[in-house]
Formats: C-alpha cells, sequence, structure tokens
C-alpha cells in the first residue's frame, strides 16, 4: 500500500470533493496574482504592500496548496483503503472463529454414543431412529446443511437429507479416497473442501469428517457439511454499512491461489474466478472485467492457534465510485462531531492528522500571520505619510490608491484563508470519518463475535441434554457417576469456552461435574433461578440462561450459565421414534448447564478486535443498566461516568478525563435465530472510544474588525487612528501614533531581573526589547490560557514606543494574540471608562471602548478597547509592580 500512496495525485481525478477545494484554492492563487500586478503600479503602491511579502505569501500559498492537495488525496486514500481492510479483514476472521467451533462439533459428535452404537451395526430398522436424532442435532446447530453417517465399508448408513445422485465415476473416486483416509486416520478432525457426490453437488462444499469408534475400533465416518455460501453471505450482510445491497464494495471469499469461492456480488465477480493478484495479502489496483478497483486482501489473524482451511478475505471498490460523498449516515455523524464548540477544538488539533501533514495548519497560520503583519505594518506606514511631515509630498490619489490596494489584500488573505480553512476542514473530516466509522466497526464485530460466540452455547447445551449416558445417571440416581464424569470432562476438553459443566438432577442435586477443582459440589442442591427455569422447559429446543452474575461454579467474575434440560426417552440412544428425539412429553429427569468463562472469553474478543488501535482507545462490554463488564486498552476513559451515558445517547465524540474520544456503541444484531427469533436477549453492548486529542479549551476569539466605511467622511480634527490587535476574545488598540511596527512571535527569554508586568526579552531587528505579554495582564477567565514562551506562528509582537512625561520616549513589545484592523475612528465615537473594580492607587489598563462593526457584519458591533497611555507609560518606567489580571470582561459589562 504505501507504494500506492507514492503519489497520491493520481487519485485526485477520482476525489470529487478534493477537486472542488483544488479549485477553490486556484482562484484564489489567481487572485494574488493580479494583486501583484496592481501592487507594481506605483513605487507608494509596491512599498505599502511589501512587494518582497506579497510575492513571497504567493510563493508560500502555492507550495502549502499542493502538499494540502496531496494530504487530503493520501488521507482519503487511506480512509477508503483502510475501510476495506477491515471489511475484508472481518469477513475472514469472523468466518475463522466459526470454522474453529466445527472442529469441535465434529471431535463430540463423531463420539456420540448412538451414533457409535448405530454404525456398529446398522441395522436397517434402526435407520430411522439414528436420522431422527440427526434432525434433533440440525435443529439446533442451524450452520450444517447434512450430516452424514458412512460404514467401515463406506456405505452411506444414514444422512440428514436425501440427496440425488451427483453422478460421475471421478467423484465416486474421490469420495472412496476421502473417506478412506479419514477411517484410516487418527486426527481429532478432518477439514476438507473440494466436490462431494455424496453431498449431491458438482460445486465443492466444506465439509468436516470424523472416524467413529466402538469399543476402540473404527466403526465408520462422520461428515458434517457446511453452509459455507449461506454463512458468507450473512457475514458479507453484517459488514456492510447498507446491507449488502447498499453498498459499492463487493466483498468475496478467496482460496489460497486467489480463486473466488463465495462472491457477495456474482455479476461484479463470479465464483470461480481466478484473481491472481490476490494470491497474497495487501492492497493493490486491479483491472478487472474493464473496470478498475481498489482490492483489499486479507489474511486470517487466527483463533486459539486455527487458521482455517488457508482462505483470505477480499474487499472490491471500483474507483470510479470509491471516494464519492459519504453516505448518509456518514455525513449525519460527522456534522454532529463537528457542532458547536467541539468542532472548533477537533479542527484545531494538528495531532489528528498523519506526522507528514501536521506541519501544514502551522504553516497556513503562519503565512496568513504574515500576511496579516504585512498589510497592517504597511497601512500603518500610510497613515504615517498621510499625517506626518512628508503628506504634502504624497499625492492624495496615490495614497487613496495604495491604502484600497492593501484593504484589498487583506480581504483577499481573509478569503484564503477561508479557503485553506475549508481545505483543512475537509482534511480533518476525513481523518474524523475515518475515526469514527473505525470505533463503530470495531463496536459492531465485537458483538457479532459475542453473538456467534453465545449461539453456539445455546446449542451446546441443548445437545448434550441429548446424551444418553446423562439420562441413564439420573434415572438411575448415581450421585458422582464416573461415567457422567468422564463424558463431562471430555466434552469440556474440546470445548475451551467453558470453566465447568454441570449435571443436576430434578430436585437441583449435583450428579457430576467436568472439573475436578469444581468435584466439591457434587451432591449439593442447587437453589439458582436458572435451574428452576431449566426444569421448566418444554421440548428439547428449549433453553435457559443465567442472569450476567456470579455462579459457585465460577471464580473470575459474573459470567452466563446456559442450561437445557434432559428427558428420559435420551436414554434410549438409537431406538426409534419418540426415544430417538424426546419432546414435550418426556419427563424431564434433570438437566446440564454449561458455564461461560466470561472472563477470558470476552476479554478475547475485546483484545482482538482492538488489535492495531492506539495506546489510549478503550474497548469494552457493558450491560444494560450501563455497567461497565470488561475494558481493554485505556480503562480509565472508558470507566469515565460520561463514556456509556455518551455512546447511549448517540453522541459520535465526548469529551472524558481531559481528552477528547470518538464512540462507537453496537449493541448487536444476534446470529441466526439466536436473538432474533428465539426471544432472548443478554442486554450486553460494545462501547469503543478512539482517542482523538487532548483537550485544550481556550477563550473565544473574536472576530475581526471591519474599516467603517465612514472613515473617510471623518474631519481631519476629528480623527482619531488606532491600531488594534486580539488578545482572547477581546479587542484592544492604541494610538496608531505608538506604534512602530508589529514583528513575528518570537521565544521570549528570560531576563533574571525583570519585573512584572514584563516578562523577558525577544529581539526585533538587530535589537532586543523587554516584552509584556497581554494574555498575562488581560484576565482570561475560566477557559483562559497560559502564555507560552515559545514561538507560536497564531501570535504577533507589535513594538510601541511610549513618550515619557519627563521627555524622551521608551520602546517595549506587547506580545498579542493576532492583529486586527488598522482603523480611522472618530474621535466623538470614543467613551471613556474606568476599570471596574480597580482601587484607586491602580492604573487602569483601559482608559475609553468604541463600538466597531464586525468585518461580515453577522456579529453586530464589537466593542474595541483603547489601552490606556497612563498603563503604557507607567509599565515603560517599570512602575507597575505585580498586579493581578484586569477584568475587561467586567469593564465591557458595566459600559
Amino acid at each position: 500500500m504505501s507504494q500506492l500512496l507514492n503519489a497520491p495525485e493520481q487519485w485526485l481525478r477520482y476525489m470529487p470533493a478534493a477537486q472542488h477545494q483544488r479549485q477553490e484554492l486556484r482562484l484564489v492563487e489567481s487572485a494574488w496574482d493580479q494583486l501583484s500586478l496592481l501592487s507594481s503600479l506605483s513605487l507608494l503602491s509596491s512599498r505599502a504592500s511589501s512587494g518582497g511579502d506579497l510575492a513571497q505569501a504567493r510563493r508560500d500559498f502555492a507550495a502549502l496548496s499542493a502538499d494540502l492537495m496531496r494530504g487530503l488525496a493520501s488521507e482519503a486514500f487511506k480512509n477508503r483503503t483502510d475501510d476495506l481492510v477491515a471489511r475484508a479483514q472481518v469477513c475472514i476472521d469472523v468466518l475463522v472463529r466459526n470454522l474453529f467451533e466445527r472442529t469441535a462439533d465434529i471431535g463430540f459428535f463423531a463420539t456420540d454414543g448412538g451414533v457409535a452404537d448405530y454404525l456398529a451395526d446398522p441395522a436397517p430398522g434402526l435407520r430411522a431412529g439414528i436420522e431422527s436424532r440427526l434432525r434433533e442435532y440440525a435443529s439446533k446447530y442451524t450452520v450444517y446443511g447434512n450430516i452424514f453417517l458412512f460404514d467401515t465399508t463406506l456405505q452411506l448408513c444414514a444422512s440428514l437429507h436425501a440427496v440425488p445422485a451427483a453422478g460421475g465415476e471421478l467423484q465416486r473416486e474421490d469420495d472412496q479416497a476421502f473417506l478412506s483416509s479419514v477411517v484410516r486416520g487418527d486426527v481429532p478432525y478432518v477439514e476438507h473442501y473440494a466436490v462431494h457426490g455424496f453431498c449431491g453437488s458438482t460445486e465443492p462444499t466444506l465439509v468436516y469428517a470424523q472416524r467413529v469408534l466402538s469399543g476402540g475400533r473404527p466403526v465408520g465416518v462422520m461428515c458434517l457439511a457446511f453452509k459455507l455460501a449461506d454463512e458468507m453471505l450473512a457475514i458479507f450482510g453484517s459488514v456492510q454499512p447498507g446491507g449488502a445491497q447498499g453498498s459499492d464494495v463487493v466483498l468475496a471469499l478467496l482460496d489460497a491461489q486467489g480463486r473466488v469461492l463465495v462472491s457477495g456480488d456474482a455479476l461484479q465477480l463470479p465464483v470461480g474466478w481466478p484473481l491472481p493478484q490476490a494470491a497474497g495479502a495487501g492492497v493493490q489496483v486491479l483491472r478487472h472485467a474493464s473496470r478498475r478497483y481498489l482490492m483489499a486482501v486479507c489474511d486470517t489473524q487466527g483463533f486459539q492457534g486455527y487458521r482455517g482451511p488457508g482462505w483470505r478475505g477480499v474487499a472490491l471498490l471500483p474507483l470510479d465510485v470509491a471516494f464519492e460523498e459519504s453516505t448518509q449516515d456518514d455525513r449525519s455523524a460527522l456534522a454532529g462531531s463537528f457542532a458547536g464548540s467541539l468542532a472548533a477544538e477537533l479542527s484545531g488539533q494538528a495531532e489528528l492528522l498523519s506526522q507528514e501533514l501536521r506541519e501544514i495548519p502551522r504553516r497556513s497560520a503562519s503565512i496568513q500571520s504574515a500576511l496579516e503583519r504585512s498589510v497592517w505594518n504597511g497601512l500603518l506606514e500610510l497613515n504615517q505619510l498621510g499625517t506626518g511631515s512628508g503628506a504634502a509630498d504624497v499625492a492624495p490619489r496615490e495614497l487613496v490608491f495604495a491604502k484600497t490596494l492593501l484593504s484589498e489584500i487583506g480581504t483577499t488573505a481573509r478569503k484564503t484563508a477561508q479557503a485553506f480553512s475549508g481545505a483543512l476542514q475537509d482534511l480533518y473530516g476525513v481523518v474524523m470519518q475515518s475515526l469514527l466509522r473505525d470505533a463503530q466497526s470495531r463496536a459492531s464485530l465485537a458483538m457479532q463475535i459475542l453473538d456467534r460466540n453465545l449461539y453456539e452455547r445455546a446449542n451446546d447445551c441443548r445437545w448434550w441434554a441429548l446424551t444418553p449416558q446423562f439420562a441413564r445417571t439420573l434415572e438411575a440416581g448415581a450421585v458422582g457417576c464416573d461415567k457422567a464424569t468422564a463424558v463431562l470432562a471430555e466434552i469440556n476438553g474440546l470445548y475451551t469456552v467453558y470453566a465447568c459443566l454441570v449435571l443436576f438432577a430434578a430436585d437441583g442435586r449435583v450428579m457430576a461435574v467436568s472439573q475436578p477443582g469444581q468435584a466439591h459440589w457434587v451432591g449439593t442442591v442447587l437453589d439458582e433461578d436458572w435451574v428452576r427455569q431449566c426444569l421448566r422447559l418444554r421440548g428439547s429446543q428449549g433453553y435457559t440462561v443465567s442472569r450476567y452474575e456470579d455462579s459457585r461454579f465460577y471464580s473470575e467474575g459474573p459470567t452466563f450459565v446456559y442450561a437445557a434440560a434432559v428427558r428420559a426417552g435420551a436414554a434410549g440412544g438409537t431406538a426409534g421414534g419418540a426415544d430417538a428425539a424426546p419432546g414435550a412429553s418426556t419427563p424431564v429427569l434433570g438437566g446440564i448447564a454449561v458455564v461461560w468463562d466470561a472472563a477470558h472469553q470476552l476479554q478475547s474478543i475485546l483484545d482482538d478486535c482492538g488489535v492495531g488501535a492506539g495506546e489510549r482507545d478503550a474497548l469494552a462490554f457493558v450491560d444494560a443498566a450501563g455497567r461497565v463488564l470488561r475494558t481493554s486498552g485505556d480503562g480509565q476513559a472508558v470507566m469515565a461516568p460520561d463514556a456509556v451515558a455518551a455512546g447511549r445517547q448517540g453522541g459520535r465524540t465526548a469529551a472524558l478525563t481531559g481528552h477528547l474520544y470518538g464512540v462507537g456503541l453496537a449493541r448487536g444484531q444476534g446470529y441466526r435465530e439466536f436473538r432474533v427469533s428465539d426471544g432472548y436477549d443478554h442486554g450486553l453492548s460494545c462501547l469503543v472510544l478512539r482517542h482523538l486529542c487532548e483537550r485544550r479549551s481556550g477563550a473565544p476569539a473574536a472576530p475581526l474588525l471591519a474599516t467603517p466605511a465612514v472613515a473617510a467622511r471623518i474631519g481631519a480634527e476629528h480623527r482619531a487612528q488606532m491600531a488594534t490587535f486580539l488578545v482572547g476574545s477581546h479587542w484592544l488598540g492604541v494610538d496608531a501614533a505608538h506604534v512602530v511596527t508589529a514583528a513575528p512571535d518570537a521565544t521570549v527569554l528570560n531576563a533574571g531581573g525583570a519585573r512584572a508586568p514584563f516578562q523577558g526579552l525577544a529581539q526585533i531587528g538587530d535589537r532586543v526589547y523587554s516584552v509584556v505579554d497581554l494574555r498575562s495582564v488581560v484576565a482570561a477567565g475560566p477557559q483562559g490560557v497560559a502564555a507560552p514562551r515559545t514561538t507560536d506562528p497564531h501570535r504577533q509582537m507589535v513594538l510601541v514606543r511610549v513618550p515619557l512625561e519627563a521627555g524622551g520616549a521608551r520602546e517595549f513589545i506587547l506580545r498579542v494574540d493576532a492583529l486586527g484592523a488598522m482603523l480611522d475612528l472618530d474621535r466623538r465615537d470614543i467613551r471613556p471608562v474606568g476599570m471596574a473594580g480597580a482601587g484607586s492607587q491602580r492604573i487602569s489598563l483601559i482608559d475609553a471602548v468604541v463600538p466597531v462593526p464586525t468585518a461580515d457584519g453577522s456579529a453586530g458591533q464589537g466593542m474595541l478597547c483603547r489601552i490606556s497611555a497612563q498603563w503604557l507609560e507607567q509599565c515603560a518606567l517599570g512602575a507597575l509592580g505585580d498586579e493581578p489580571a484586569q477584568d475587561v470582561d467586567a469593564l465591557l459589562a458595566a459600559a
């Protein structure tokens, strides 16, 4: 996949949203070209617009635009391929877990006493009874299409369903060779995918086989035919966002050579079609049937050492639709995630991006700040030219042209910022969409695995209740029966998901257990609710499940206990009629309970579904009451009180323990009849938290101030020129005559003897000046942020020259968050104020306010606060002392 990402630009032609963003950026670049031409029309215009700065900004924006498009393409490509890999991985891993259960099934069923007795002497009169028993088995394990019993001469003695002859000498010869190898073999199971004539089909089938022993000698072969196509279509549908028919993704199961075994779309990818490119795992572009596809191929991760038949999962997506707009669900989730204040927090977090893209937001901010500073300084210089001693040497028309040009540069800079902001928002959106989808898919996968796991438990207890030995033990009242104990132990050895198996009588007395460590409970009368419910069950299809709670048979916390009733007819073994298939009218002798190893099984599911997640990601199973049952990953996050509530309220993001997380929550949809039509619901859900970023709240930024339209009509005697800037959410300004220049932010060096409010020293040009960080002077409120000494591309430094009453002037730096407009104001609009709450001896930071329209008009009027000339002088003299930050919000409220 890394090779595919080496040239992400090649994917832009398939990405309509990215093409739209590229067009927007190209229009902005064209505007800069026009401004560069206009700035060269006169010397004053070129000087005021800092032609060199303008040209550099144009080059920087062009380079950033190219990098941003590459980043958008690479993230969109990675997002799509990650999604394909996840789907292909789920397909093969869920199948392998299912097949793992089949290897245990054949191992147990081949030891069934009734089957062994029948094959030892397959009298024709007993066939109806044994086939009734096979139907009992298949009614519980609905994953099997047919079951076959062969004797040692390889003749079919019984089957679940009669099948037509497949025909052909070749199939018969192959069947003979296969069955002979099973009879001669001594392995726990045989897994065989091939054409089996006894299955009545010329197409390959997946069969699990085992030889059957009676008295230590082979008496025949049992074969279980697995419903592979049926199972795979269910898996395909479960991993498609809109179901198998609602997605452009084509899913398939491949053999080791890349040949299609089962396809989710036979028209695009027929069964039997060879895909040589899919002979190994990976992501690549595939040309198939005159169409180009993105293809992801995955090997299984295995389960408890079992890796299945060596097959692979594949997901294909046509390139012409691969990068179309998200589904409605994705768009809704993304819109919800980027709502309100959370949007600003997420959009400003560079750590959401890949390492190679994290510099893009910083570079964008740095270029924007440089342009704002260039325009600000240009306007400052033009104002000084228009009012200074050299004003007569400047043609009014040229001065107006230069100011207009700078104003247009400022407007274009804002449009450029908006264009880049939109592109960055799309970039963050692609990343967020991927993280949110990943969280939800992990939660859904965990629940799918859990439901399939518990489906098997519901089947196992009902089938094992038909074991003849259990009925005989209960009828005899043989407490501690060695034969029953041996059968329970054998079953438990095959099925490692159980902590213990328990056989109990109709009065609740424990007759036998599978684990020696639980033998002290033999003879004890059980009083649990699930025991009473089990003894009231009607029919062999019924089962009961305990609440998720502590059990005397399990020492590692709460668990589920599944139980089914043992009836008198089960002791008949292979006898015909009702004896082989006990029904509701048969007396209940007791029951068998299977104690699920919940701690290890739940943990295994969470750990497997958490593969590839980050250190701060978390997964958990929770119950219907919202209690966390088991966690994987960052348990501190998932145990936060609001974590479960965030998922249950439908939120896709949550703020927890000082961090932001993407949320995925799934309840599961059941599997086959389990939790679908059998009336049972375990009430569990899976919660997944994908760590997004650390939460860094700051004061809301104020919108930009507009230059009032009436400024040109203000008489010279009433005109006041003010240089403005932003500190948090506050607009501040000083008389433009006091400002020397604006400079890029620089690191503030510690100065041992610096007195408050000075924090240290910084360099502008060839000189070093003392620095006052206005964040330390203006009270920021509860969402305030600490003033860093390191450079920040968003911030600026304003060099001021303050005249002293005693004569002369002193220069120092005001460190601000951003530059505002350079304003021409009417002095009659300036309202003198005093700092609210300030003591009589305290110099007020603010001495006047003036209402000013905002740049876009959407926020009405803003309040500009003028910094007091007296405060500036006292600051320059070092006479302020270490005073608390002043509350500008209180001042504005009073004003």
